[in-house]
């Protein structure tokens, strides 16, 4: 019933302030679906639901409505089919203008009880049904079908009868998605997107319903997915000789490209299921196939992958001259004229030389281990020598020996026309790499690209040989190249609530996130006359707990013997990155209050937790002061976070927080802003933590908060013109 009434109402965002217009015409967006859509078993479902936190995402501009039903089958002949529900029929009613359907984990079920799975014949035809009632009479309409989330049957959550009954069942979910990948073929309207990889065996409560991160994770892609416009497939059929494969679940076209001088060269292109407006490819130069992360997960933000087979040739001009006419034949068929590359290995040096040739035809770079300079590899100038590697390599250059010594042509002397067109490199660099070292390669380009200027991001992997290669997740590559395209956001920056939920020491003692909002807000309206506010995360949090956070005088904490006079009051929230500081600040997190100066330190769990680079999170600090300084025209921001994070100097999250001080640095040139950069406090002088930080290397110990307030005082002195 609970379900029934939802499905009967407009989805009236919690994230809205009552009575704020969303605007003449949103669009209407279904969440068709089971119990995973309803939300069971999501704490604080209400506001954490994945349509609840999708509709958040979205924004003002759509209107999300939730017709999930628990227990339902997209089968019709399955023992509780979703068709035959009242919202079934709301939903026919409401006439949405995009549906996103999840169903099909329930049509798994085959046994005593439930004898789902004996029908799934039928699951094409049974999802082209319902897709075409929902579209009936529709030209614009748009339906996303997901494949069903993943199953853990080895949570260790559950008993062992439901980890075997997962077991079973488990594998079926692959069946299901080819069928909904084939229902999508049928009608231009419908989009398949595959949920397989979104989920981690942490964000679900009992292998398979998700806890609020889960349905956050889900959110996040429909709404990418929702947000990305779409275009006509190119038809790749026609090519000749071509031989249609499957790459993990999209056609791959095997074809050959001839020419007189060259004879036939193999080439390859996977098309999308359904291409992004532009049609963008990823262009693989080496390795096709190997560590394909990256490039599945393009595939299915609607680019195409392509690969001209170059070896032997190590980046010289026959591979060039087949790259040209590669990125020619690309472009007839219909594709964007400008590719991102991507060069693994020996791969960079194809890449480089072809962007150095043709800077105004690349969208960006990505580069894995590469290859800059020949000499290092397969020369072995310190690197690793491969002798039948040095003898093709020069006989492709036209050198010997001597004469390569003295080449002054390398892909490292060629920059200056790719930097003149600002063209975006990413470079992954296993930094114990003894194959391709990256001081005579990665480093090397890193060091001239940056002095020309121009846009280079870097993710250092500490102790990492040349294998394996890749970024793993590849989640904050794949935003960076998307971001740099113009087709992605930073979610740093963008304001949503939290999904947190906890009852740990570092926690708030039970209940959610929105819970503590509502207790925040009460402590602001009990405390307006407060000039000092601390904002923040956990480390903001624990100067004072989650209980009482106004500074007492004559008390006990550090907190209230510097700031106990001063009736500071600490509004730190543990488990908050920017993008959630971001939805306090906007809805009010200050209202009732003028505070004289605002103590800001955030960013380290969008380091730790959700993996955020170090551009994205000084994307998200600036974001965060600007909208401070525009909602408290009264107040001075100081900056004095984030503090170090991780047990090394060469830790991913410490070297992503050592950036966003460049940033912070940057900011304190503003009018009411000051940065204080302290990370020397709590490090010894080899890099490490120190008895400030606690076991974890991200949080204070108790002498680290008193250091911490103790350093900030002269200035807070001043600031407060005390």
């Amino acid at each position: 019933m609970s379900a029934i009434l939802l499905a009967l109402l407009p989805l009236v965002s919690p994230f809205s302030d009552p009575g704020t217009s969303i605007g003449a015409t949103p669009v209407r967006v279904a969440c068709l679906g089971d119990s995973i859509t309803y939300g069971a078993q999501v704490a604080d479902r209400e506001r954490n639901a994945y349509p609840v936190q999708l509709a958040a995402l979205l924004g003002p501009g759509y209107e999300v409505r939730n017709f999930g039903v628990g227990g339902r089958t997209l089968l019709s002949a399955g023992d509780t089919p979703y068709v035959k529900t009242r919202p079934w029929t709301l939903l026919l009613e409401w006439k949405p203008e995009i549906t996103v359907v999840i169903l099909g984990t329930n049509d798994t079920c085959q046994g005593n009880r439930r004898r789902n799975w004996e029908h799934s014949a039928e699951l094409e035809s049974d999802a082209l049904a319902l897709a075409n009632r929902v579209l009936l009479k529709q030209e614009e309409g748009r339906m996303i079908l997901c494949s069903p989330p993943p199953m853990f049957p080895d949570s260790p959550a559950i008993d062992d009868q439901r980890r075997e009954n997962l077991r079973s069942r488990a594998p079926r979910l692959e069946r299901i998605g080819a069928a909904l990948r084939a229902t999508a073929e049928q009608d231009p309207r419908i989009e398949f997107l595959s949920l397989s990889q979104v989920l981690t065996q942490d964000m679900v409560v009992d292998g398979v319903h998700t806890t609020p991160f889960g349905a956050r994770a889900i959110a996040r892609r429909v709404a990418e997915a929702v947000q990305a416009p779409r275009t006509a497939s190119i038809q790749l059929d026609t090519l000749p000789g071509a031989r249609v494969s499957d790459f993990h679940g999209y056609r791959r076209h095997d074809f050959e490209l001839r020419s007189e001088e060259q004879g036939p060269v193999p080439c390859i292109l996977v098309e999308p299921q359904a291409p992004a407006r532009g049609r963008p490819w990823i262009w693989r130069a080496r390795f096709f196939g190997h560590e394909p992360e990256l490039d599945r997960e393009l595939l299915s933000r609607g680019y195409h992958l392509a690969y001209c087979d170059v070896s032997n040739l190590y980046g010289a001009e026959p591979a060039l001259e087949r790259w040209d006419r590669f990125h020619g034949l690309c472009v007839e068929l219909g594709l964007s004229p400008r590719p991102v590359l991507e060069g693994m290995s020996r791969g960079g040096l194809i890449v480089l030389n072809w962007a150095a040739r043709h800077p105004k035809l690349v969208e960006s770079i990505y580069l894995d281990n590469p290859v800059c300079d020949f000499r290092s590899w397969p020369g072995g100038a310190s690197g690793k020598r491969s002798d039948p590697d040095w003898e093709r390599c020069l006989a492709a250059y036209g050198l010997d020996e001597a004469r390569a010594q003295e080449y002054e042509n390398m892909p490292l002397d060629r920059l200056e026309s790719v930097a003149s067109a600002s063209v975006p490199i990413f470079l992954v660099m296993g930094e114990a790499d003894e194959v391709v070292p990256p001081g005579e390669n990665g480093e090397e380009l890193v060091n001239r690209y940056e002095a020309l200027g121009a846009p280079i991001e870097v993710w250092r992997k500490p102790g990492t040989g040349h294998h394996p290669h890749g970024l793993h997740p590849a989640s904050p590559l794949l935003r960076a190249i998307l971001r740099r395209a113009g087709r992605g956001v930073n979610p740093a920056t963008i304001p949503i609530p939290s999904a947190e939920y906890r009852g740990t020491a570092a926690g708030w003692g039970g209940g959610t996130w929105w819970d503590q909002l509502e207790k925040l807000r009460l402590l602001a309206d009990a405390h307006s006359g407060s000039e000092l506010v601390f904002l923040g995360d956990s480390i903001t949090q624990g100067l004072t707990g989650s209980a009482a956070r106004a500074a007492q005088p004559g008390g006990e904490r550090d907190f209230d013997r510097f700031h106990g006079e001063r009736g500071a009051l600490s509004l730190g929230l543990s488990g908050d990155r920017t993008e959630h500081l971001l939805y306090r600040i906007e809805h009010g997190a200050l209202q009732g209050l003028e505070p004289r100066v605002i103590v800001l330190s955030i960013g380290v769990n969008n380091a730790n937790a959700a993996g955020h680079t170090g551009v994205e999170i000084g994307e998200g600090l600036d974001a965060v002061v600007t909208a401070l300084l525009h909602s408290e025209p009264q107040a001075h921001v100081l900056i004095s976070g984030p503090f170090p994070a991780g047990p090394t100097p060469d830790d991913p999250r410490r070297r992503a927080l050592d950036m966003v001080h460049t940033e912070a640095a940057r900011l304190a040139n503003e009018q009411r802003v000051t940065y204080l950069d302290l990370r020397e406090l709590f490090l010894d002088e080899d890099g490490r933590p120190n008895s400030r930080m606690s076991s974890d290397h991200i949080h204070l110990t108790a002498e680290g908060q008193a250091a911490w307030m103790e350093a900030i005082e002269p200035t807070l002195s001043q600031l407060l013109g005390e």
